[in-house]
C-alpha cells in the first residue's frame, strides 16, 4: 500500500513564511501611514550604497540603495536604516563623511521613520501607490491561504453536503413506505408498524454510536472509539458475598480491556478546559515579556539602541507566538487509533555550544504507529523519559488523545501500571484515580 503524500508545510518554513508577510504588511502601512500623517526634519545620512543590478531594468529598478541615517528630535537622536530600489547613483560615502536628507517621522512615536523621499505619494506615483494599496490585504490573503484557514472552511462546506446527501439518501421514497403492505413509515423505523417485517437495514459504515463514516473492515469507530461489528459479551453473574474476588490485571481481564468511555465524562473535559487555560496564559506571557521587555529595556540602555530592541523582541514574540498556536492547534486535532508497528531506538549527539568538541550523546527512541486510516505516526522520546517506549508494545492497539497529547492502550489486562492521561503520571493498576493530578484513570 502507497503512502499518502504528507502536504504540510515544515514548521520552520512556515515560520519564514510568516515573517516575511508580516514584514511587508508593515513596510506597507509604515510607508502609507508616514506619508499621511508623518512630520519631516533635516536628517544626517552616514552610509549610503549602491549596487547596480540591471541596466536595463525598469524605472526605479536599476539600483538596490542600502542607507543608514540619524535624526534629532526634542534633544534625542534616533536612527534608520533603509534598503530600496531606485535609479539614484549617489556617490557612495566614506568614513567620517555624510549628507543631509529630508525624514519622516511619527511625532508620537520618532521611532518608525523613513526618507522622506520614499513617503512621498507624488515621487511614488500611482503605480507604487496601488502596490502599497493592496500589499496587506494581500499578505493577510496568503497567511490565510498558509494557515490552511480557507481550505479547513470549503472542507467543513463540503462535508456538511456530503451528511446533508446522505441523509437526503437514508430518507428515500423507498424507506417511506413499507414494501411488504403499503403502510407509512415514520423516519427511522426499522419494523413496520402493520405487519412486522423489517424494513431497514443498518447501515454498517456509519458508527451506531456518533453516526460517523467509517472505512470498510474497521473494527473501531475513529471518532468515539465504539466497537464495530462486535457482539457484545453477556454480563457475568454477580458473585456470592463470600466468594473471592480476582486481582485486578489478572484474572478480572474483562475489566480491563476496551477503551475508557472517561475521556468525555464532565470532570475530564473540565481539566481539558484547564489544560488550554493554562497554555493560553504561558503563551500570553511568552508572547508579551519580550514584545514588551525588549522595547522598555532599549529605552533605559543607550548600548542597545530601540530600533533593534523593537525587532528582536517582536521576532521572539512572534516565534513563540507560531510555536504555542501549533500546540493548540494539535490539542483541537480529531482523536486517532491504530496499532503499535514498530520500535526502535538510536544513538544521537548534539553540540552543547562553547568549544567545538563539546557534544552530547542522548538516546532517541522513537514508536511507531499506524492508524485505522492508513496513516504512520511517530512518537519520540529522549534518554530515561522513554514510558511510553517501555510500557507500549508491538502489536498493542492504542487511542491518542489531542486534547492532552496522551496515549491509551486498548488491553490493560496484563499490566501491573497505568500512566494518567491527564498529567503522564504512573499509578498502580488498582488504582482508579491519579495519584497526583486525582484525576480519573481511563480503565
Amino acid at each position: 500500500m502507497a503512502k499518502k503524500q504528507n502536504k504540510k508545510i515544515p514548521p520552520v518554513i512556515l515560520l519564514l513564511i510568516y515573517a516575511c508577510l508580516l514584514f511587508a504588511i508593515y513596510i506597507s502601512l509604515s510607508t502609507l501611514a508616514l506619508g499621511l500623517w508623518g512630520q519631516t526634519i533635516m536628517g544626517t545620512v552616514d552610509t549610503y550604497h549602491n549596487r547596480l543590478d540591471n541596466t536595463d531594468g525598469e524605472m526605479n529598478r536599476s539600483r538596490t540603495i542600502f542607507k543608514g541615517y540619524y535624526f534629532t528630535v526634542d534633544g534625542k537622536e534616533y536612527r534608520g536604516h533603509v534598503m530600496y530600489n531606485s535609479d539614484e547613483a549617489w556617490p557612495g560615502l566614506e568614513e567620517g563623511e555624510t549628507r543631509s536628507e529630508l525624514i519622516s517621522y511619527f511625532s508620537f512615536f520618532p521611532y518608525i521613520n523613513k526618507p522622506a523621499a520614499l513617503t512621498d505619494f507624488d515621487q511614488m506615483g500611482a503605480r507604487g501607490l496601488l502596490y502599497h494599496l493592496l500589499a496587506p490585504p494581500g499578505c493577510v490573503f496568503l497567511i490565510f491561504l498558509v494557515t490552511g484557514t480557507l481550505k479547513a472552511r470549503k472542507k467543513s462546506k463540503k462535508g456538511t453536503q456530503k451528511v446533508a446527501a446522505h441523509q437526503n439518501h437514508i430518507r428515500g421514497d423507498a424507506n417511506m413506505f413499507c414494501q411488504n403492505c403499503g403502510n407509512g413509515l415514520p423516519e427511522g423505523a426499522v419494523f413496520c408498524s402493520k405487519c412486522g417485517v423489517k424494513v431497514q437495514q443498518h447501515n454498517t459504515n456509519i458508527c451506531s454510536a456518533c453516526e460517523s463514516t467509517l472505512p470498510e473492515d474497521a473494527a473501531f469507530c475513529i471518532g468515539c472509539g465504539t466497537a464495530v461489528n462486535i457482539p457484545e459479551t453477556p454480563l457475568s453473574p454477580p458473585q456470592s458475598a463470600g466468594s473471592a474476588s480476582p486481582q485486578r490485571g489478572e484474572a478480572q481481564g474483562t475489566g480491563l480491556v476496551g477503551f475508557s468511555a472517561l475521556y468525555n465524562s464532565p470532570e475530564i473535559l473540565e481539566a481539558a478546559q484547564k489544560n488550554r487555560q493554562s497554555s493560553i496564559g504561558c503563551m500570553g506571557i511568552l508572547v508579551f515579556v519580550p514584545l514588551l521587555g525588549f522595547p522598555v529595556a532599549g529605552l533605559f540602555i543607550d548600548e542597545f539602541p530601540f530600533g533593534e530592541s523593537v525587532v528582536i523582541g517582536a521576532g521572539i514574540a512572534l516565534v513563540m507566538l507560531i510555536v504555542n498556536l501549533f500546540a493548540l492547534r494539535r490539542a483541537k486535532q480529531p482523536m486517532w487509533e491504530g496499532v503499535v508497528v514498530n520500535k526502535f531506538s538510536k544513538e544521537r549527539s548534539e553540540h552543547k555550544g562553547g568549544e567545538d568538541e563539546n557534544y552530547r550523546t542522548y538516546t532517541e527512541y522513537t514508536t511507531v504507529f499506524c492508524t485505522d486510516t492508513g496513516k504512520e505516526k511517530k512518537l519520540t522520546e529522549r534518554d530515561s523519559q522513554r514510558d511510553m517506549y517501555d510500557y507500549l508494545a508491538v502489536g498493542d492497539r492504542v487511542r491518542y488523545h489531542p486534547k492532552f497529547g496522551t496515549y491509551e492502550k486498548y488491553d490493560k489486562s496484563k499490566d501491573r501500571i497505568i500512566y494518567c492521561n491527564v498529567c503522564s503520571m504512573m499509578n498502580p493498576i488498582q488504582n482508579d484515580r491519579c495519584k497526583r493530578c486525582d484525576n480519573l484513570l481511563f480503565k
